[in-house]
């Protein structure tokens, strides 16, 4: 239940809401299927009609046909694909008379066959009707890698998040960042641990980390390392994040690269204030110097002397997080994305 998974179960919600009759199909590896069953589980929990669709292996026949007799039985309109193995299914399942879409969230890039299966699925996009890139970073990037302009729309993310509560809003606690992602090597959480151990980074700063990942190990044994054990604390997988934010001076976010990262937007909205590697859309999400403030992506040393400034410079990046907030909300509200996706389904529809 990553960034992705949460855009996908918003943005359903939203679609709902304007009267599309939709429906979610959930890939189940056979294999890890508690991952597929738990974006289940959080589906129904929404009231989003949704099945499961368990496939074997890399390639599953039986999946395929499967899935065909979904799109055939719905009489499928739009096919809208998150991932790229969603969107080779769809692409072998679809009819002549649905048209496909595909999110593009992001790339990783952080192993040989990542980045396999990344330029792999830009290639096939070549063969989609349109593709929903979530910042304006990355539609360049994609149209920089050969994806044709023509077929490529700029859909921001969305976040649902409502306005702090200031009768009962609760003090942050003094120091204290926040971290939350997927512990993997593309967000660049071990150039952060490195930075808190400098001799510039004040001692008062503690760090939460919210989220597991192939990198949980090896970054913990860095930490400890560093002499950081009593400044760092392992949360694990939590659903919490808006009660996180509260008790939290600022969200931090030092990956190599993103898409448009929905934490940075659950930060906004709860009118946090950011500091953050100055990659893909983070920097169309804040507004630097007012809530953010953003940092060369690796660099130690310039983590370094941000954490050094950070104190001196949250209380006025708190003021601008409070003034911007509702601008945020407003902009990135599920709504007002799934207003603009459902004029892009139009734009391809076959019907």
């Amino acid at each position: 239940m990553a960034g992705a998974e949460n855009v996908v179960l918003q943005g359903c919600a939203a679609l709902l809401g304007m009267g599309h009759a939709l429906s979610l199909l959930v890939m189940v590896d056979d294999r890890s299927p508690q991952y597929g069953e738990a974006f289940i589980e959080a589906a129904e929990a929404r009231g989003i009609p949704v099945r499961a669709l368990h496939v074997r292996g890399r390639l599953d026949l039986g999946a395929l046909r499967n899935l065909r007799a979904a799109f055939k039985a719905q009489d499928t309109e739009v096919i809208h694909a998150h991932g790229y193995k969603a969107l080779v299914y769809a692409l072998l399942a679809q009819s002549r008379r649905t048209s496909l879409v595909v999110t593009h969230h992001g790339e990783t890039g952080h192993d040989r066959l990542a980045r396999f299966y990344e330029s792999l699925a830009r290639t096939l996009y070549r063969m989609v009707d349109r593709v929903f890139s979530v910042s304006s970073a990355t539609t360049e990037t994609l149209v920089a890698a050969g994806v044709q302009q023509a077929k490529v729309r700029t859909v921001p993310n969305p976040v649902s998040l409502p306005a702090p509560n200031r009768d009962r809003e609760r003090k942050p606690s003094e120091g204290a960042l926040l971290f939350v992602g997927r512990l993997s090597k593309e967000k660049g959480l071990d150039v952060l641990l490195r930075a808190l151990a400098s001799q510039r980074a004040p001692k008062e700063l503690t760090l939460d980390v919210a989220g597991d990942g192939p990198c949980a190990a090896p970054w913990k044994a860095l930490s400890a390392s560093l002499g950081l054990d009593a400044r760092v604390r392992w949360l694990g997988v939590r659903a919490d994040i808006p009660e996180l934010l509260a008790d939290a001076q600022a969200l931090v976010l030092p990956s190599h690269r993103e898409g448009l990262p929905l934490v940075i937007l659950e930060a906004g909205a709860c009118e946090v204030p950011v500091l953050a590697s100055r990659v893909g859309g983070v920097p169309e999400a804040v507004w630097e110097s007012e809530t953010a403030i953003l940092v060369a992506p690796g660099d130690v040393d310039a983590w370094s002397k941000a954490l050094e400034a950070l104190p001196m410079q949250l209380e006025r990046l708190r003021e601008g997080a409070r003034r911007r907030g509702r601008d945020l909300r407003a902009r990135h509200a599920p709504e007002r994305w799934a207003d603009v996706t459902t004029q892009h389904y139009r734009e391809v529809s076959k019907r």
